[in-house]
C-alpha cells in the first residue's frame, strides 16, 4: 500500500497543534482509550483481531473511542461522529493537514496512526504499508520507556527514532538537548510534525547510524533497532529488517555506541535476537566492542518461536491471503535455513566507564525491570569493581523483589531443606543457594557492612575473618553482579 504525502502535515501551525492537543486532553484520548482496544482478544496478533476491536470500539458512544477505532486501530466512522470528537473547526483542520480522508459515503479513514504516549500524540505510518514507513509507538515502546532513568539526562540520543518518540519523550522530561537521527528523511519529516504538535523543542537529523552526529556526546542513547531476520525473497522494510539473522543491525549499532557517550553515558536498547549456541548475546557484543571500555549487560527473556517470527511479522501483508501465506513460508524457511531455533527477548545496556565486563542475566520478564532497578544494578555494578576496602566497608542487602524459601519435598523436617532465592521483579537470578551460601546471604542482609558479614561468617564456619575475607568478598561480587546483592548507598560507605 502507498504511503501516504506528509507534505500538508508540516503545515501544521503551532497554534493549531495546541488547540489539537488541548482538545485529544479533553476528550480523553489517551492511554485509557487505547487500552479498551487491546483488552479485547489480546494475545491476538492485531492483524487477526482488528474486526472485534472494531466491533466493539464503534458500539462505545464516547469520543475517545472513535478516535482510537480511527486512528489506533485503522477504522471508519461517520462523519459526525468526527465531528463530534474533534470539533467542526478541528475536524476541518484535519481534513485539510490530510490527518485524516473522507470517502464517497462520508465515512472518515485516517492513512495514520495517531497514538497517544505517555502524555504525548505521536503520527506514524501503518506497519501494512511499504518498506519506508515510519514507525511509531508499540508495546516495545512502552517496556523501554519504563527503564529511563528517573533522573532526566542532560542529552539523549534517540537512534533510528521513527517517528521522534523517545527523542520527545526526553524533551518532554526536561533534557536540554533531545536528537533524533534516523536513515529515512520520512521519518524525520514526521518527527519534526510531531515535535511541533506536542509542543517541544528537538533536533532531527537524517543519516545513517551516528554519522549525523559525529563528534558530538550524549548522556544516554536509546534505541529500538530493526531486528527481524530478512529471508533473501522478501524486500526490505527499513522499519523492521535487521540483516539476515536479525540482530546484525543492532550489533553493528551497539559496537559503534562507546564513541557517542559522555563519560559517564549509558546506551539502552531493546531487540529479539537468535539463540546462537556457544555464541550468548553478550559475549558476540563484548567482542563486536572491542577494546571499548564499557561494562555490557543483557537482561533477557525466551522471545517468540520462530513459528510466530514468522507468522507476526509477515502478519503486514494480510490484504492478500495468497501472499501472506507464501511470505511465511519464506520467512520460516529462512530460520530453518540459517539453523534459528528460538530467540531472546533483550534489553541491552552499555555502562561507561568500564573494565570491559559482560554479563547476561536472565530475567523474570522485562516489564517486571524499570529504571530503578537498572539504577541499582548500575550502582551494584560500581561498587563490585571497588577496592576491598571500598566493598568491606559498604552497606549491602538483598535486593527488593526477592522471595527466600526453605523447600523441603516432605513434612518430614529431620530432611534437609534446600534453599531456594526466586526473584518477582528487578534484575535478580533466580538460583539455588547450598546452605553455606545461605548463611553468608543471612549474614549480609543483617550487618551493617561486609566487613561485619566477615565476621559473623567466620564464626559460624570456625575460622578466623582473614581466612573467610576472600571468599565473602568474591560471594558479594559475584552477586551485586548477578542482582541478588544492592548497594545500599546510605549505609556505611554510602
Amino acid at each position: 500500500m502507498k504511503l501516504a504525502p506528509i507534505d500538508r502535515l508540516s503545515l501544521l501551525t503551532s497554534a493549531q497543534a495546541d488547540a489539537l492537543r488541548a482538545r485529544l486532553v479533553e476528550v480523553a484520548y489517551d492511554g485509557r482509550a487505547i487500552a479498551r482496544g487491546e483488552s479485547i482478544a489480546p494475545g491476538l496478533f492485531d492483524a487477526l483481531r482488528l474486526p472485534l476491536v472494531h466491533d466493539a470500539l464503534s458500539l462505545d458512544d464516547a469520543p475517545a473511542s472513535d478516535l482510537a477505532l480511527l486512528f489506533a486501530y485503522m477504522g471508519r466512522i461517520p462523519f459526525e461522529r468526527f465531528e463530534r470528537a474533534l470539533t467542526p473547526a478541528l475536524s476541518a483542520l484535519a481534513l485539510e493537514l490530510g490527518l485524516v480522508t473522507r470517502g464517497d459515503d462520508g465515512s472518515i479513514t485516517s492513512p495514520f496512526l495517531l497514538m497517544p504516549f505517555m502524555g504525548l500524540w505521536i503520527i506514524s505510518d501503518p506497519l501494512s504499508q511499504d518498506g519506508d514507513a515510519v514507525m511509531g509507538p508499540g508495546p516495545t515502546t512502552h517496556e523501554l520507556a519504563r527503564l529511563l532513568p528517573a533522573r532526566t539526562p542532560r542529552s539523549v540520543l534517540d537512534v533510528g527514532c521513527g517517528a521522534g518518540t523517545f527523542a520527545l519523550l526526553a524533551s518532554d522530561r526536561g533534557s536540554a538537548e533531545a536528537v533524533g537521527v534516523d536513515i529515512n528523511p520520512r521519518a524525520i519529516e514526521l518527527a519534526r510534525v510531531n515535535a511541533r504538535l506536542n509542543g517541544l523543542s528537538a533536533e532531527f537529523l537524517a543519516g545513517d547510524l551516528f554519522a549525523p552526529v559525529e563528534g558530538r556526546r550524549f548522556d544516554l542513547v536509546i534505541s529500538q533497532p530493526p531486528f527481524v531476520a530478512r529471508a533473501p525473497e522478501v524486500d526490505a522494510a527499513v522499519f523492521l529488517h535487521g540483516g539476515t539473522y536479525g540482530d546484525e543491525l543492532a550489533i553493528s549499532l551497539i559496537a559503534r555506541c562507546p564513541r557517542v557517550l559522555s563519560p559517564a553515558g549509558r546506551a539502552l536498547m531493546l531487540l529479539d535476537a537468535p539463540v546462537r549456541p556457544g555464541a550468548p548475546l553478550h559475549l558476540r557484543l563484548r567482542e563486536a566492542l572491542g577494546d571499548a571500555p564499557v561494562d555490557v549487560a543483557v537482561f533477557s527473556t525466551p522471545g517468540m518461536s520462530p513459528d510466530l517470527m514468522a507468522v507476526g511479522y509477515t502478519a503486514r501483508s494480510l490484504e492478500s491471503l495468497e501472499g501472506y501465506a507464501a511470505n511465511v513460508r519464506r520467512h520460516r524457511h529462512h530460520l530453518r535455513a540459517l539453523g534459528v531455533t528460538e530467540f531472546s527477548h533483550a534489553i541491552v545496556l552499555l555502562v561507561p566507564p568500564g573494565g570491559r565486563f559482560s554479563i547476561s542475566l536472565p530475567v523474570r520478564s522485562i516489564s517486571a525491570l524499570d529504571g530503578e532497578a537498572i539504577e541499582r544494578w548500575c550502582d551494584a555494578i560500581d561498587l563490585a569493581s571497588r577496592d576491598p576496602d571500598t566493598l568491606l566497608a559498604a552497606t549491602v542487602r538483598p535486593s527488593p523483589g526477592l522471595v527466600f524459601a526453605e523447600e523441603r519435598g516432605t513434612p518430614d523436617r529431620s530432611v534437609e531443606p534446600t534453599w531456594r532465592v526466586r526473584s518477582e521483579r528487578g534484575v535478580a537470578v533466580s538460583r539455588e543457594l547450598s546452605d553455606a551460601s545461605w548463611a553468608l546471604l543471612e549474614a549480609i542482609a543483617t550487618e551493617e557492612t561486609v566487613a561485619g558479614a566477615v565476621e559473623v561468617y567466620a564464626e559460624l564456619c570456625g575460622a578466623s575473618g582473614e581466612d573467610v575475607r576472600e571468599q565473602v568478598l568474591g560471594f558479594v561480587r559475584e552477586h551485586l553482579a548477578k542482582g541478588l546483592l544492592v548497594w545500599e548507598r546510605g549505609g556505611a560507605s554510602g
